[in-house]
């Protein structure tokens, strides 16, 4: 059954639920008639459903039902361990009472496939204290393939401090040191692999003030980096996208190869997205083999690579380890903070568990940072050959640039009609057409509205109202990270009335803030 058909199903089964009243017979012929030709239903990630999914799974399944013929056969896969979603209503109880309601029979699914065997023995050590779990007897182990495999992979050779442990590392007192210490070990790492690829690395923390440090440490050293709460730019609505596909339409001839497309982008000034688009060439011509196909097959590729590329790493992934959950990374650090605390509707494991799924993202190298004030999970760990204590290490003084802020804004923060609302001879026309991404921007705010200006001087956009200054944060620095196109079927009719030309473009600004000191502050 198709996607969408399915789904109707479930909103008819919910619905049923919530008819609840309804005379027996009548809600049993209702799921005879939605359920016809079903037999067996699968559930994935069972540890996070909640009551309401639980009580829809349930009617599905007809666990009540006397008559043996009219259930169906439910295979649920799930992991008590992985269990993180406590305060969105998941409840952990229901995956371990899960053999009670439905006389099933558990299978252990231990093998890892993923990580190196120091990295599984850490995540045993790690989730072994949680209270009530189903796999207590049944721990980790890595696959039959790899059971002869070097404990620590490749890297006991690779690094000669580390030898493939996971490392446990002093990361001073606060969240500034913490980056420091964490992005000179990864630097170190780095420099042992020759085909160190920042794009399989990770940071991941238990809240993201943790990680803004590391942004502006990466910032700070040019290291690629990208924040996973970052809404990803357009690829489609990009300047440099559809000046592309201009160029394509404007060709006598409807064919093209990928050659040519590429020798076309050769010639265009250096730009970070003229760089992806470029790496986006290479693959169409890696799929169609270099064939020459319509002009249009190509425009269509690009547009749904566009979509997927938004979702692709392109450097050091920066994110929360509620975020982690399902990624796989060679390289992975956690970082300290937080860790204590308990969320609404969790039980004291929970921060336990949420741990070891960050722990369970690495596959080749496990840097784990601990403040100097002590980790209460680490520091009940017992001694281990797959751990690695790093003794502290002296580290120069943290540079005043971590404690900076990198923000790009959205387009619901920029007012995307506003070149639009000039018409097309008008002077920001051309001010927005001569900037570049990267280019210097100057913000001013006016009547509560920030004004964006280039070096010139020249008003180039302007921030929505539903831009909403940080709290004790300061302007140090604004420029353009990326220049978007848009016109004027594509503008909601309430605002149609303001436009004066049909196509413009929208400067989308990157801002650079750092803190106020408290003793600065108004």
């Amino acid at each position: 059954m198709e996607e969408g058909a399915f789904n109707a199903v479930l909103q008819e089964a919910a619905a049923l639920l919530k008819g609840a009243d309804l005379p027996p017979d009548e809600a049993g012929d209702q799921r005879e008639r939605l359920l016809a030709g079903f037999r067996w239903i699968l559930v994935d990630e069972y540890q996070d459903i909640g009551p309401e999914q639980y009580e829809l799974i349930s009617v599905l399944a007809g666990r009540m039902l006397q008559e043996e013929d009219r259930k169906l056969g439910l295979f649920a896969v799930g992991d008590d361990d992985q269990n993180i979603y406590a305060f969105g209503g998941a409840s952990v109880e229901l995956i371990r009472r899960f053999a009670e309601d439905y006389a099933a029979k558990p299978v252990y699914l231990t093998g890892n496939y993923r990580s190196t065997a120091h990295i599984i023995t850490m995540a045993n050590l790690v989730i072994t204290p949680a209270v009530c779990r189903m796999k207590a007897e049944h721990p980790l182990t890595i696959d039959k393939a790899r059971h002869k495999a070097p404990a620590g992979g490749a890297w006991e050779k690779l690094d000669p401090v580390g030898q493939g442990r996971v490392q446990i590392l002093p990361a001073g007192r606060d969240p500034v040191t913490q980056a420091l210490a964490v992005m000179t070990e990864l630097q170190r790492l780095a420099a042992c692999d020759p085909g160190w690829d920042w794009a399989g690395a990770a940071v991941i923390a238990r809240e993201w003030k943790y990680l803004e440090p590391v942004r502006s440490f990466c910032e700070l050293h040019r290291i690629p980096v990208q924040m996973a709460d970052e809404e990803h730019v357009r690829v489609w609505r990009l300047r440099e996208t559809q000046a592309l596909v201009a160029w394509l339409h404007g060709r006598e001839s409807k064919l093209i190869r990928a050659d040519e497309v590429s020798a076309w982008l050769a010639d265009q000034a250096g730009s970070p997205w003229w760089d992806l688009l470029r790496e986006g060439v290479e693959e169409y011509g890696v799929e169609t083999r270099g064939a020459e196909l319509p002009a249009d097959h190509f425009v269509e590729w690009l547009a749904e690579w566009g979509r997927e590329v938004r979702r692709r790493q392109k450097g050091l992934l920066l994110l929360t380890a509620h975020r982690a959950k399902g990624l796989e990374l060679r390289h992975v650090a956690v970082l300290d903070g937080g860790w204590e605390r308990i969320g609404s509707g969790e039980d004291r494991d929970a921060p336990r568990r949420l741990y070891y799924v960050a722990v369970t993202r690495a596959k080749e190298t496990l840097v784990l940072s601990r403040f100097d004030s002590g980790n209460m999970l680490l520091d009940s760990l017992p001694d281990s050959p797959a751990l690695l204590r790093r003794a502290p290490a002296e580290l120069p003084a943290p540079p005043p640039e971590l404690n900076r802020l990198y923000r790009r804004l959205t387009l619901e923060e920029v007012d995307i009609g506003f070149a639009g609302r000039s018409w097309q001879g008008h002077p920001v026309h051309a001010a927005i057409s001569a900037l570049a991404p990267g280019d210097p921007l100057q913000v001013r705010m006016e009547n509560g509205r920030g004004l964006l200006f280039d070096p010139k001087g020249n008003l180039v956009g302007r921030l929505a109202r539903a831009y909403t200054p940080l709290a004790n944060m300061r302007l140090l620095t604004a420029r353009v990270a990326a220049v978007m196109v848009w016109e004027r079927k594509d503008t909601s009719p309430e605002y149609m009335d303001g436009v004066r030309c049909e196509r413009w473009e929208v400067v989308v600004p990157e801002l650079v803030l750092e803190r106020i000191p408290a003793e600065g502050r108004a």
